[in-house]
């Protein structure tokens, strides 16, 4: 191999590894963009979920309320039955 054809070799291998680091460098600041990007998504998400969770909750809170109270209103009445 003459000193030019090593000579372009050398410079393509420069050229190539300079593109790698490129690519790899813009993938790098895509991928953090978009975790960024994700993070924010998903924290307000949560908070969403937590405001409906809590709805959620308050109305369980609410309906095994008002079943205690049935409840309670049943065993009055059948203490009153067995009483007569």
């Amino acid at each position: 191999m003459d000193g030019d054809t090593s000579e372009a070799i050398e410079s393509l291998r420069s050229d190539i590894r300079r593109v790698e680091f490129t690519v790899h460098d813009e993938l790098q600041s895509q991928i953090s963009a978009l975790r960024g990007e994700l993070t924010g998504e998903m924290s307000g998400l949560r908070d969403e979920l937590k405001g409906h969770m809590g709805m959620l909750v308050e109305s369980l809170r609410d309906d095994i309320r008002l079943l205690a109270e049935g409840v309670v209103s049943i065993d009055a009445k059948v203490e009153s039955l067995r009483r007569k």
